[in-house]
């Protein structure tokens, strides 16, 4: 297996990793996976009485959210198969990324909860961190697609 492959199967994994946590968090607390969740915002929602611009917001964010989790289905699959990811698609999902503050390398969240790690500077650096990461790594091989070219390279169409 190639870097190119390695790199691909790595992000492939992470996003993987990503929704199977989301799941096992979402059902080990008893709670039906995005049905709940969409239930409990609107329960909180209503309770805060925001409206308007800042109630606006507030939705967008959640379903930004809810979006880049199933948006993980996508793009595990196409990393993994090595299937060729639309440009626009990949910006899209990094910039819900920084929205929800969801990082790429979807191993950094439970690591720092179990080593008991706290720090929030310390999460925004690993956050930042992942996302330079993935990002470098697919321009990367964006750029040097002709010395790695037995696959379509995710973000180009």
């Amino acid at each position: 297996m190639n870097l190119r492959n390695k790199i691909f199967v790595f992000w492939g994994i992470m996003d993987v990793l990503a929704v199977v946590g989301y799941l096992f968090f979402s059902l080990q607390s008893g709670n039906v996976p995005f049905y709940s969740d969409i239930s409990a915002f609107y329960t909180n929602y209503a309770q805060l009485g925001v409206s308007g611009f800042a109630g606006g917001i507030i939705q967008l964010l959640f379903f930004v959210n809810i979006a880049l989790i199933v948006s993980l289905l996508f793009s595990a699959w196409s990393f993994i198969a090595k299937k060729d990811i639309n440009t626009v698609f990949f910006i899209a999902q990094e910039i819900a990324r920084v929205f929800s503050l969801k990082c790429s390398i979807a191993l950094i969240p439970q690591i720092m909860h179990l080593s008991g790690f706290g720090s929030a500077w310390g999460a925004i650096l690993l956050f930042i961190l992942s996302e330079a990461l993935k990002i470098g790594s697919i321009v990367w091989l964006k750029r040097n697609r002709n010395a790695h070219s037995d696959a379509a390279i995710p973000g180009n169409s």
